[in-house]
């Protein structure tokens, strides 16, 4: 059981080190701020709807 293991183990930590591509650094810090980009256009699109949505409602309510 402990063989199995010790095996396993080496196998992951070859395929870690041998085939895996990590991403540079520059890679990396361009992937972030694509993230951090996107997700605030989404947070000002969802807010946006959602300002909408409150004002409408709003409007609505005050009919009745």
């Amino acid at each position: 059981m402990l063989e199995k293991l010790r095996s396993w183990w080496k196998a992951s930590a070859a395929e870690w080190r041998e085939k895996v591509e990590w991403p540079t650094l520059p890679q990396l810090f361009n992937t972030t701020v694509a993230v951090l980009v996107g997700s605030l256009l989404l947070a000002v699109v969802i807010g946006v709807i959602d300002l909408i949505f409150s004002t409408l409602f709003r409007f609505l309510y005050s009919l009745f």
